[in-house]
């Protein structure tokens, strides 16, 4: 194409001359632009994958040097002549492996099993590795209060997974040093698969090849001070260069059928506009269908068409892309459409806020490849639609014991301070907020200045109720991707979003050193250098919680599951003078089991016989009310 255009320029000046220098102008333009598109020449690693099926999950973390552009030997993103190894990073790696030079392998949980993770910190400075998404109790969280001296092992972590099917991921959340940690290359994903899961195999699940880890980023480095060397930039400057996997200009070669790509928005402070096109430059007119399948906390309540799709800093989408009716040798682009973000929004092209857009106009190319290229791998080759349910005690609005207000805003009248909540920094010594245990409350977050924000809570899955912009009007949900489980939601410049939330388990005693955060996930706000966007809760059923639960569970049944984990034996244990029922739900709120009970003073049998190992809930319904509990199956 460059080739092309230089020769018709040249032909035209010497040939032409009515109109040349507008003719011209037009070519120059072309050129530019023809000159402009990267080369795709990094495939994309594709992190190993460690199966908590195969015992503890032991992580390290590690200095690495890694080159960003490989393909390119002589380009700085490699280092300078002084560094033949690279750039200088930190990454995860299982012990005694060195396949990660940035980033790390990617972790396979399973709902209702009990998962052990050691993590060793050999970066030299204190740090801590947080599990963003997971439903943990608080001294296994990995926030500020559990911090990783260097050179020491941290073995809490060690608990039943009561997430269901989802996309998290898991990066350090030191105060004050979360940015540099992250931006320095730490972070990696966590796939999460449910026994019995009826939709996974409808879907692409062949990790790799058809189901891919998509971890974008962007980067800037900089020369040493009166040095050669070249390392990543740390501070709150602008970073250009798109990263999937730690790469850029990177392809991916994919097969001629579905394929799923699980998105994390791994930025540490930029929003990312995402589309599939055929061309690299193809108007938005003419972006191509892909279908929105999950959110951060799992699937959707049904699939949604797309073709434009707004991701936050720690957000995660899977969305599937039919390439049936295409051929090995074409390409598609997943493409940055940053022109499409709005000015308040990082990452943006336009005025009057500061643009901090990536350069290029896609995150990665896709290269259509044989399936012969892909041993034993076998394709899906349609979608299957599929509809699930709220979890049950998100399905509604009943019993709401709270509400919450949490104000976004500057400190003083604009943002050169940086940003508060409620207009208080974060102190690691406060508690902001006490949740009674089993307790359903709907926050409303208002972001009241000029200036998008992804709020982030640690602990919980939310549903979003409504979102209602600054002029009154109602945000549709659905066509943002929003009508699934989330933790984490970009929230724009006066608007109000509320969510609701069941803080159920893991009750902990009123201390500052047991609770969770919720935060700002622009990792410059969360830390103090953008004013400490963050505050912390705590769950508990102590103090005031005791009464307020004493009080409201007398007018309830109470319910106890026996033995669980269940080996295929359940009774229930409780009290009800009329007949009740019980149902078994899995963790998408379908219905798996029905059984009426009579009257009950003591235990009744519940027949669990052909149910898949899993997590599952249990609601009993009596004439007293509805009680809910959590029940693993395992055989």
């Amino acid at each position: 194409m460059q080739l092309f255009i230089i020769y018709l320029i040249n032909f035209i000046m010497k040939n032409c001359t009515l109109a040349r220098n507008t003719v011209l102008a037009v070519l120059l333009l072309l050129a530019i632009n023809a000159f402009a598109q990267p080369t795709f020449i990094n495939k994309i690693p594709i992190p190993p994958l460690v199966d908590a099926n195969n015992g503890t999950i032991k992580l390290v973390m590690e200095k690495k040097f890694h080159k960003f552009n490989p393909g390119n030997p002589s380009d700085t993103l490699n280092g300078g002549s002084a560094q033949p190894n690279g750039i200088p990073t930190y990454t995860y790696n299982v012990p005694g492996s060195s396949n990660m030079s940035i980033l790390g392998p990617t972790l396979k949980w399973y709902s209702g099993q009990q998962t052990e993770i050691h993590v060793t910190n050999n970066i030299g400075v204190h740090t801590s590795t947080h599990w963003h998404g997971a439903e943990l109790p608080p001294y296994m969280d990995g926030g500020p209060h559990q911090p990783i001296q260097p050179g020491e092992t941290w073995t809490n972590p060690d608990f039943p997974v009561l997430d269901s099917a989802c996309t998290m991921w898991y990066h350090p959340h030191f105060h004050n040093h979360t940015l540099e940690h992250v931006q320095r290359g730490l972070s990696g994903m966590i796939l999460v698969e449910q026994p019995g899961d009826p939709i996974r195999n409808t879907l692409p699940h062949t990790y790799g090849v058809d189901d891919i880890p998509v971890i974008m980023g962007d980067l800037s480095v900089k020369k040493a001070p009166q040095g050669t060397s070249w390392n990543i930039d740390t501070v709150m400057g602008r970073r250009p260069i798109n990263l999937v996997n730690g790469v850029t200009n990177p392809y991916l070669e994919v097969p001629a059928h579905l394929v799923r790509l699980r998105i994390l928005n791994g930025s540490t402070r930029k929003g990312m506009m995402v589309g599939v096109s055929k061309g690299y430059n193809d108007s938005i007119a003419n972006l191509e269908n892909f279908t929105l399948i999950a959110s951060d906390g799992g699937y959707s309540i049904e699939p949604v068409v797309m073709r434009t799709l707004l991701t936050g800093p720690g957000e995660r989408f899977e969305i599937v892309l039919d390439l049936s009716n295409y051929q090995p040798g074409q390409i598609l682009y997943l493409r940055n459409l940053k022109e499409l973000l709005p000015n308040t929004i990082v990452g943006n092209t336009s005025k009057p806020a500061p643009p901090d857009s990536t350069i290029g106009k896609a995150f990665m190319q896709l290269r259509i490849v044989p399936d012969a290229q892909f041993p034993g791998y076998t394709p899906i080759t349609s979608f299957t639609p599929f509809t699930t349910t709220w979890d049950p005690r998100l399905a509604d609005t009943s019993d709401v014991t709270k509400h919450r207000l949490k104000k976004l805003e500057p400190v003083g009248p604009n943002s050169n301070n940086g940003f508060f909540i409620n207009g208080k920094t974060y102190d690691l010594n406060f508690i902001n907020d006490t949740v009674c245990v089993n307790s359903k409350e709907i926050w409303t977050i208002h972001n009241i200045y000029r200036v998008a924000h992804p709020f982030h809570i640690h602990k919980i899955q939310f549903r979003i109720l409504d979102i209602v912009d600054s002029f009154g009007n109602y945000i549709a949900l659905e066509p943002r991707g929003l009508n699934g489980p989330k933790d984490d939601v970009m929230v724009l410049p006066g608007w109000k979003l509320r969510f609701l939330g069941h803080f159920d388990d893991y009750p902990s005693p009123i201390m500052p050193e047991l609770t969770y955060m919720y935060h700002c996930h622009i990792l410059t706000h969360e830390d103090s250098i953008g004013g400490g966007m963050m505050h912390q809760f705590v769950v508990t059923n102590e103090g005031a919680c005791l009464s307020s639960i004493d009080e409201a569970e007398s007018q309830k049944p109470t319910m106890e599951l026996f033995p669980n984990p269940s080996t295929g034996v359940l009774y229930l244990k409780g009290q009800s003078n009329y007949p009740s029922k019980a149902s078994i739900l899995d963790l998408q709120g379908r219905l798996m089991r029905e059984q009426q009970i009579p009257a009950l003073d003591g235990n009744a049998t519940i027949n669990i016989d052909g149910l898949p190992n899993g997590l599952y809930f249990v609601e009993w319904r009596t004439q007293r009310g509805v009680v809910t509990g959590k029940l693993v199956v395992q055989r």
